[in-house]
């Protein structure tokens, strides 16, 4: 397993923020020294990652999914 991993693929995504998020962004990047796409997926991140009722949801989801996977008869179900 190499040590060094590939860095995670970057995709283009267009956004609307509100005047003042867009301002306090912009000033935090200055403030931190790096760029608005950087500190945005940290955030977006970290808070994410932070909500409970999220991460239940998804591991729920993943949970389905790998079940379905599995088991053909899931499948035969919810068609």
């Amino acid at each position: 397993m190499p040590y060094i991993k590939r860095p995670p693929e970057v995709v283009s995504r267009t956004l609307k923020l509100e005047q003042p998020v867009s301002e306090l962004l912009d000033d935090y990047c200055r403030f931190v020294e790096c760029s608005p796409d950087h500190e945005t997926n940290f955030v977006l991140k970290k808070l994410l990652w932070r909500d409970p009722e999220y991460r239940k949801w998804r591991s729920e989801k993943k949970a389905k999914q790998t079940r379905t996977t599995a088991d053909p008869r899931e499948m035969s179900k919810t068609a």
